[in-house]
């Protein structure tokens, strides 16, 4: 198991600009500071925890969506649902469980929307990326 540690420039736009036929889509989550500081100190634990104790990928059960629902305790892991074992799924669990500011919209909406590639290919080297991929995007304008 490896964590791949980038910024979003780099990890969108291997998705948009570089790669043929990926997609790549941009969500807000509802955490304040303090929760999405939690869940990268998680990512850090877990990163350097491997150093000690190294682990094998397992598409069942040691993959990049288990992984993320493992970094918790479990006393404080949310419920199992089979979204979390197939690709393409996590966002639209997050939506069902409320962890996405969706400004009113119904996921299939928001989904289409938080679908960034034309925008990370027109921003592509703009210094302003990150800003250019959430325009006009549900949670990050006035309603979110």
């Amino acid at each position: 198991m490896i964590y791949l540690v980038a910024d979003e420039r780099d990890l969108v736009r291997l998705r948009t600009n570089i790669r043929k036929g990926e997609t790549a889509y941009v969500y807000r989550t509802t955490l304040d500071v303090g929760e999405a500081r939690q869940r990268l100190l998680e990512y850090v634990a877990s990163i350097n925890g491997l150093a000690d104790r190294p682990q094998w990928y397992n598409a069942l059960d040691k993959n990049c969506t288990t992984a993320i629902r493992t970094q918790h305790p479990a006393t404080d892991r949310s419920a199992w649902d089979w979204r979390i074992l197939v690709n393409g799924k996590m966002d639209e669990l997050f939506y069902a469980r409320g962890v996405l500011r969706t400004g009113g919209l119904p996921f299939a909406e928001l989904r289409r929307q938080a679908l960034v590639n034309a925008a990370a290919k027109s921003a592509d080297r703009d210094p302003e990326f990150s800003r250019r991929i959430r325009e006009e995007r549900a949670g990050f304008g006035a309603d979110g």
